[in-house]
Order: C-alpha cells, then structure tokens, then sequence
C-alpha cells in the first residue's frame, strides 16, 4: 500500500517543534531493525527544512558551531522512536532474537561482538543508535492499557507518548470519501453487515473464533466477508474503500488488530465512519469510550454496546456475536428503523472525522502528551554510559572504531559535559 511516510513525520516533528531526532519503520508495516530509518541521515538532512534548529542542538551549549557535526548531534540529542503504526512487541527485540542478531551483525562486521556481552546489551529498539547518550527515549505509540508499553518504561531508557496516528492517516487514505456522492446510505441492504477478514494470524487469531461462532449461528450468510466484485481483502485495500461493499450493506462488523485488553484502533475503524457507515466493533475494551472521547457518537439505544465494558475476551466476543443475531431476527420493518436511526448518527461521525475540530484534536494530543513524555525525560544525557562504551572498545582492541572524533575530540567534550554537570544544573538540557 502507498503510506506517505516520510510527510507523515515530516508533519510529526514539526508539530513537536523540531526538538528530536526521528526513527520510524519504512515500509508500512514493518518491524524489521534494518527497516528503521532516521528521519535526519545525514548533516545534509540535519540543517535541511526537517533537521534541528541549531537554538534545539543539544551540544550548541557544549561545542563552538565550528565543531559540531551530525555524529555529535546524533549522539546527544533527544530520540523519538514513532512505533505508532503497529502495536508494540517489546519481546520481538531482546537480545537474543533474530531481529538483534542480525541487525547487530550488519552494522559490526568487523568482530563477532555477542550482544550478550556488548556494553549496550537489553537496548530493545535503542539498538539502532546503540550509542545515543540519552538517558531515555521518547517512544510514540498508538496503543491504551499496553502491558508492553509497562515493560518498556519500567527498563528507565523508554517514555511512552501516545497519539493516534492512524486518524491522521486515515484522513489521508480517505479523504475522498467527504466528497464522494455516490456512498449512498440503505435501509434494504442485499446483506446486512459488512465484514473484512483477511487475516487470522497473530494478534487477529480471534477472528477465527469469531468466524465459527457466526458459523454456528447461521449468521455468516448475512455477511459480506469480500469486496462486492468478489476480489479478497489484501493488505492493499487497507488504503481504500470500496463504494459497493457499502451501499450494499447496513452495518459495519469491525474487526480490529488487537483484541486483548489493549485498545490500538486503526484505519479499520475510521474507514466505515468515513464512509458514514454504523458499525459494531470487535476491539479491546473501552474502545467506544475512547471515540466518544474523540467527539465521535456511538450506537447505544440502537445497537447493544455492552460488550464494550466486558473485560474477558471470549465473553466480548459472545456478545458480539449475539448482537448481531438479535440484529438480524429483527422483523425487516424494525431493522429498517434501527438502520436509519443509526445512519443519522453514521452522518453526524463522517462529518466530524473530516472536521478542523477533529484534526485540531488529533494535533494536539500529540503535541501534549509528547511534551509531558519530554518532561519526565529531561532530556538527561548519560555520561558514564558513553565512557564505559569508550573503555569497552578499548578493552576489546576494537582500535578501527576509535576513529577521529572519538580519539580527539570526544575526551575534550567529555570534560565539558562533566564540567556542565557540576556547574549548570539549570541547563535545559540537565546532564
């Protein structure tokens, strides 16, 4: 699919004032170190329109202007990791994993260093700039109630920052969908819900569950499971929306990433409000809650939407199922008045997604919650986790990686961010 990424974090870092050095993984979707890109690569990307103000420069305070380079400003200033595309998987980068080993591999072939021993052992994300002397990074993240968001703060080298960027996406991937004349609202559906399931795997392996609970009920028949022109859903489609699915159909079954206890809410959920679609949703618990929160208006009265408040997964997803067979036994002139009651809220939702007040929302957020992450931070440097880094490579003979700015020019600075430390703890930056 087509995520204009690079914009997206473009929009990102000014947003939050063009303080951080940006990570993000390129393509869409993936979770692979290697596909970890900076947003400033290079000292060109660094004093470009999208690099860091030289006033932002943490080492400015250290460093004449003459002195200073991308390898300084990349080991000093502040991070911000962006994993808000995907849920977060703090397992998926200890040590002792695929994604480190071979990451660590291709950017040391010079020795077979075990991460096991290496200095910067347990860096988790941190391993793409292993030697970043921030005591912590800000880690952006889409997900609420993340047990994985817990373990990374609790290891002290992570801040969580919430925003939902899949909204901002979404009004991208969208977008035509406010203008589009032909989405066309129907009380006589060819079939009353609509349902997207392409993948079973993973965190969606609910589905599969779900699939045979409505198989069971003899429910599956009053489903769309594919696109109108019987193509299946791929990975794809995730960016577009198909007007027929739509205009065939009366409610939405969504069916979201995650189904625990987490709330991570995707493009799934916001493409059937742009297309002014009701919907059921299939996602963590407290997810409704959330969008009203956001200004949206949900189904209650309507649609029973007490499965929101239901903790237990297998139970939620009973009375998902139930409702859609209540839904569906319905005598037709009872259905027709609950679909139009609940296409007049449908109207009120894609009108509000599409709104400035909804946008302003959004940005925000994420400007709050990244400056609150900043303000627990501090933007603290570690000194002593560079020096014994120093000292680790000496010890281990690794002369070649000792080049220039570490052999003469490292040491100096190092006694100035000593000397800063003792002296100036009023430095916005404190060391």
């Amino acid at each position: 699919m087509s995520v204009p990424t690079h914009n997206l974090y473009d929009f990102v870092h000014q947003v939050t004032k063009k303080l951080y050095i940006l990570f993000y993984h390129f393509p869409f979707g993936s979770r692979n170190l290697h596909d970890v890109c900076s947003h400033q690569s290079d000292n060109d990307h660094l004093n470009g329109p999208m690099g860091i103000p030289q006033e932002q420069r943490v080492i400015s305070q250290y460093l004449p202007e003459s002195q200073i380079d991308y390898f300084y400003v990349h080991k000093t200033q502040p991070i911000m990791f962006c994993h808000d595309q995907e849920p977060l998987n703090f397992d998926l980068y200890l040590d002792d994993t695929d994604y480190v080993k071979n990451y660590c591999s291709a950017w040391d072939k010079r020795s077979t260093l075990d991460t096991q021993n290496f200095y910067y052992k347990n860096s988790n994300l941190r391993w793409v700039l292993y030697n970043n002397i921030q005591k912590s990074w800000i880690l952006l993240h889409s997900e609420i109630n993340s047990i994985n968001l817990d373990r990374y703060e609790s290891t002290g080298r992570f801040v969580g920052a919430y925003w939902w960027s899949h909204a901002m996406i979404a009004r991208d991937w969208y977008r035509f969908a406010e203008y589009d004349t032909t989405l066309v609202p129907n009380v006589t559906p060819c079939k009353l819900f609509l349902m997207y399931c392409r993948d079973t795997t993973g965190s969606r392996c609910y589905r599969q569950e779900l699939l045979q609970k409505l198989q069971q009920q003899s429910l599956l028949s009053s489903c769309q499971t594919k696109s109108f022109d019987g193509i299946e859903v791929n990975s794809n489609a995730s960016a577009i929306y198909n007007v027929t699915d739509f205009n065939q159909t009366a409610i939405s079954v969504i069916l979201e990433t995650v189904f625990d206890k987490r709330i991570h809410l995707t493009e799934k959920t916001l493409r059937p409000i742009a297309c002014g679609h009701p919907f059921i949703l299939a996602a963590g618990p407290g997810s409704l809650k959330l969008l009203r929160s956001y200004g949206f208006q949900t189904f209650n009265g309507y649609i029973d939407e007490s499965y929101d408040n239901i903790q237990n997964e297998n139970e939620r997803l009973t009375a998902i199922v139930s409702e859609i067979n209540r839904i569906k036994l319905l005598p037709v002139y009872q259905q027709q008045k609950l679909i139009s009651q609940c296409q007049e809220i449908a109207k009120h939702n894609r009108q509000h997604f599409f709104s400035i007040e909804f946008f302003n929302i959004i940005v925000k957020e994420l400007e709050h919650n990244v400056n609150i992450a900043f303000n627990r931070d501090q933007g603290q440097l570690d000194l002593d986790l560079w020096w014994n880094t120093y000292q680790w490579y000496k010890k281990n003979k690794m002369g070649s990686i000792l080049t220039r700015p570490y052999k003469k020019l490292f040491l100096p600075l190092y006694r100035k961010l000593r000397l800063s430390r003792t002296n100036n703890n009023s430095s916005p930056f404190s060391i």
